[in-house]
């Protein structure tokens, strides 16, 4: 008995879809590839051009939905490989960020130990 999957909702934006893959399209896919009970019965009533027929049909069906998933899939990749680079940009920028932080933190601490000992010369 095939297996019917329920059609996967519409996502509202594109990142919810990038997110959730191509979900929609891989389960086209997969309905394509349940042979229904009618193609069944033509090849038990011997027509056997017709079966040829339908079964080429059902291949080249096959093949664009699979087509469409993989266009989606890379369309997919390719944002996520320039999300990837926009972050390691960020990464970088506070990363730069914090060492001049550091730095002038350093500074700071030389600074307030001078005045420190400077304080207690005085005392002295």
């Amino acid at each position: 008995m095939p297996v019917k999957y329920a059609s996967t909702p519409r996502f509202a934006s594109i990142a919810s879809r990038i997110h959730h893959g191509s979900a929609s399209l891989i389960n086209e896919a997969v309905d394509l590839f349940d042979v229904p009970l009618a193609r069944r019965r033509t090849v038990e009533e011997g027509d056997l051009v017709a079966t040829l027929r339908e079964r080429v049909e059902r291949l080249v069906e096959r093949h664009r939905a699979t087509r469409r998933a993989v266009d989606e899939l890379g369309g997919a990749l390719v944002e996520r490989d320039r999300r990837i680079v926009e972050l390691d940009a960020k990464l970088a920028a506070f990363e730069r960020l914090r060492a001049d932080l550091l730095g002038r933190i350093d500074a700071l601490v030389v600074e307030v130990d001078h005045l420190a000992s400077a304080g207690d010369e005085r005392a002295s």
